[in-house]
Parts: C-alpha cells; structure tokens; sequence
C-alpha cells in the first residue's frame, strides 16, 4: 500500500497519517519534519530551506525530492509508505513515481474558518513528532511521549492566508490529475477527528477492495 495525503493546512494531514500508518503497518514519511530536521541542524540545504519555510513559501521540488527519495528506499518490515505531504504542485507531481502510487487522500475542508482556528490552536511534540491543540493538551506537554510541546513558527495568520491561498493555486490542480488517474480518496474533513479517520479507514478498504476486484 502506497499512499500520499494532500489538504489545507489544519486539515489533519499530520495526526491523520500518523494514525493511517500504524494501522496499516506503512512507513510514517513526514516531507515536513524532514525538511524542519535540514532547517533546525542549520545544514547548507536547511539555510536554503527555510528563506522559503519562514514565509510559508514550497520548498522547490529538487530539494523536496532528494530527502523525500531516501526515505522511500527504507521500508524493511513496513507494508508500504505515506507522504505527508509530497506532491503539493505539478511540477512535484510529474517528477514523482505516479505510477508507483496506489492512491492520494485529499482532506477538504470547504470552510477555511475551521483551519483558521486549528492551526492557530496547533501544538507539535518536537520528540515524538505528534500533533495536537491547545484545548486537547492544555498542559503543553505531549499526550503521547510527555515531552513540551510548541507551536510551529510558521503557525501564524498572514503566513496562513498565504498556504491557503497557495494550496489552491497549486495543490488543488495535483488532486485533480489524481481524480483524473482515478487514484483519488476523497475525504470530508471537517468534523471530530475521530470521526474523520473513521471515514478515511472505511475510504481506503473499499478503495482497495475495488481495485482488487478489477484486477482478478
């Protein structure tokens, strides 16, 4: 099983492929805490990195591609891999293994008031890499690992309208050439969390349930 998941910030990209791959038993692969790890390590590539990161602009797509690769190649005792969130523009998308890929989760959230406040409430375990909010863990410390809890710096509102904006110029295309391979799992995403991947896991078993059909 090798899936991709795309969406707004605040949509539950990071607590959703979190849950998807222990369930699944896939490799965890989060394009986002690779590029923070490049960013925080202060490496020639993470410098590069972060004059796009710290204004909520895309990493180009070389750069993307070359920490994103590596990981794909270690997948000893995994049934496949997620990416979160890899491709997010077209030009990632045709230099990305499409054919590789079983299919993309798109989480859509029509009402961006909903992502406004989730990502303004978002907290981020830097150990364990667990995301949650200020109302789930008032205490600031991980639910998870127990480790103090931040926020993202990139975790404010100009720089949100900004993703936003960006998503749909330039994500929203890619989620539609999935739909057009009729590789795409489409997703509401705007209600209680455990809700939603309730969703997602009944989406992704009759999606593969499907496909196994048509291939006897």
């Amino acid at each position: 099983m090798k899936l991709v998941i795309l969406g707004p910030a605040g949509s539950g990209k990071g607590q959703n492929t979190a849950r998807i791959a222990r369930k699944y038993n896939l490799k965890h692969v989060v394009v986002g805490d690779i590029v923070k790890k490049e960013i925080r390590e202060k490496t020639d590539v993470g410098k590069i990195m972060y004059d796009y990161t710290s204004v909520g602009k895309f990493v180009p797509t070389n750069l993307v591609m070359q920490v994103l690769n590596k990981q794909l190649k270690k997948l000893d005792g995994y049934d496949g891999y997620i990416i979160d969130t890899a491709p997010i523009n077209m030009e990632q998308f045709e230099k990305m293994n499409i054919e590789e890929l079983d299919a993309a989760i798109s989480l859509e959230v029509a009402d961006y008031d909903i992502l406004r406040e989730r990502v303004l409430n978002r907290l981020r375990c830097p150990s364990c890499f667990a995301v949650t909010s200020v109302l789930d863990a008032p205490e600031g410390h991980c639910l998870d690992c127990g480790a103090e809890l931040e926020h993202r710096y990139d975790d404010n509102l100009p720089t949100l309208n900004f993703r936003l904006k960006q998503y749909e110029n330039e994500t929203v295309p890619v989620i539609k050439s999935f739909k057009a391979l009729g590789k795409l799992i489409k997703v509401d995403a705007s209600g209680d969390k455990d809700e939603v991947f309730k969703q997602i896991c009944n989406k992704i078993n009759r999606f593969f349930s499907n496909k196994a059909k048509k291939e006897v």
